[in-house]
């Protein structure tokens, strides 16, 4: 059984998954199996996948979705830890062995993550993405969207963790990682890595440029997480957490030239806690940033 499942998603990844692949196979540590879950590509993934050999092994199947395929790579895995790696990012080559010795060391923690770079498709580096400690990584979360950095390429987590959270979500989209962080968080502790250990590509086009999508997938993540029978602390934070989320809604339709649904956005986040009348102050500078300085972190 290896110490560690590093499970790859793929779909139509032919232009990135080779390179992918080979900065998993330079880690410094080495006891690890590569699941990458081929999801119906159309081109040549699953063909240039295959020919890497062991200790990578190739599944194709239909095209599901990229939440399905990370749950068959965990469904047949047999790692201690599952690590999750997207088909265009890239690892430092210590990372695991800092997140296995981070783990093996505190066995309070379930799930570790690291720091990331955001960069280009040509890996020209944008930006980093620091990995911050948090009292309470739930609170965070519904607070601050996903503070888990580097979408799910920079996490490890224990296996059995899997069995207890479940899987990712199909219904969910752009938000299926955060909505997954959010219930892993409500059984185990998190532990950031500050270093920057991982590469996480930018492209256009992605879902998360489509402010309605992520509109309609972060409600429907928080509508599920708020119909459950919760803590008091955490019902507490209900309204300021749609609060906060319509707020991000408004700066992303301002991004996109909407202004009137990026002034909806401002009028249902202020409604619901209107001490964050002080958040839009600053949307004037963090949309010049962007138009000046694409790819950044604001």
């Amino acid at each position: 059984m290896p110490e560690v499942s590093v499970i790859i998603p793929a779909y139509n990844a032919e232009k990135f998954i080779a390179q992918t692949l080979e900065c998993v196979l330079a880690q410094t540590f080495r006891d690890f199996e590569v699941i990458v879950v081929n999801d119906g590509s159309k081109d040549r993934t699953g063909e240039v996948a295959e020919r890497f050999g062991a200790p990578v092994r190739c599944v194709s199947k239909n095209n599901e979705g990229v939440s399905i395929a990370r749950n068959t790579g965990v469904r047949i895995s047999s790692g201690k830890y599952i690590a999750f790696l997207d088909a265009d990012d890239l690892w430092d080559a210590t990372k695991l062995e800092k997140q296995v010795a981070l783990l093996d060391a505190r066995q309070e923690i379930g799930l570790c993550f690291t720091g990331a770079y955001r960069v280009s498709q040509s890996l020209q580096i944008l930006g980093e993405i620091p990995a911050r400690d948090y009292p309470d990584y739930c609170q965070a979360l519904l607070l601050y969207s996903c503070v888990v950095t580097g979408s799910c390429s920079s996490a490890m987590l224990r296996r059995e963790l899997t069995e207890q959270a479940g899987g990712f979500d199909r219904e969910h989209s752009t938000c299926a990682d955060w909505d997954y962080w959010l219930r892993l968080s409500r059984i185990t502790r998190f532990a950031p890595i500050p270093e920057p250990l991982v590469m996480y590509r930018v492209t256009t086009g992605s879902m998360s440029s489509d402010p309605a999508l992520v509109e309609r997938d972060t409600l429907a993540a928080l509508n599920k997480f708020f119909s459950k029978p919760l803590p008091e602390k955490y019902l507490e934070l209900k309204n300021r957490s749609y609060s906060n989320h319509w707020i991000i809604f408004s700066g992303d339709y301002l991004h996109a030239g909407q202004l009137k649904e990026s002034l909806r956005g401002l009028r249902e986040g202020l409604g619901l806690y209107p001490p964050n009348v002080i958040k839009p102050a600053g949307m004037p500078v963090r949309w010049l940033k962007r138009r000046l300085l694409p790819g950044l972190p604001f």
